[in-house]
């Protein structure tokens, strides 16, 4: 499948061929390279190749893998800039909602260890139990909120280091 190098300054084909070409090529294997170069992009006039034009690399091995960006590359770069944004997003959600629900957990709390409340509920054994499994509930509660924060990045960072695998494979 060939690959696709965009021009950065005005050249010619031949100027382009040491920065495609595998070094090692010399002669008649650098012209017939640069044939299939020429082949390859019958829009590109081989005397006058302006900057911004973008050419297709034959996937040969007299021609640099390093100089030519794959076909795959920009597909999975705008995916990996998504994928990034909506984690960072998903991430900033959550973090937002644990606050919210770490500052209700803390009125709660706070109106649990009020003495007004305590006067209210007496030695009654029924409240006295409710209020203890409330702060259970509490306590879990926020352990849940941390876990799935570091969850979240966990996951974070592994989608991104499969993707950045994939990048690599993909070429």
């Amino acid at each position: 499948m060939p690959r696709t190098v965009t021009i950065k300054t005005d050249t010619t084909l031949r100027a382009l061929g040491p920065m495609l070409l595998d070094a090692r090529f010399r002669g008649e294997q650098v012209d017939a390279a640069l044939d299939r170069l020429k082949a390859l992009n019958p829009h590109a006039d081989p005397e006058r190749i302006p900057a911004g034009t973008v050419l297709f690399v034959p996937d040969t091995p007299a021609f640099k893998a390093s100089a030519a960006a794959s076909p795959q590359a920009a597909p999975i770069e705008e995916f990996r800039v998504m994928l990034t944004g909506a984690l960072t997003d998903a991430a900033n959600r959550l973090k937002t909602a644990n606050a919210a629900r770490a500052a209700e957990r803390t009125d709660l709390s706070t109106v649990l260890k009020s003495a007004a409340f305590k006067r209210a509920a007496g030695d009654d054994r029924d409240v006295l139990q409710q209020v203890s499994d409330a702060q259970k509930v509490l306590a879990a509660e926020e352990s849940e909120d941390k876990q799935a924060e570091d969850t979240l990045a966990a996951m974070s960072k592994a989608a991104l280091a499969a993707l950045a695998q994939l990048t690599k494979v993909a070429g």
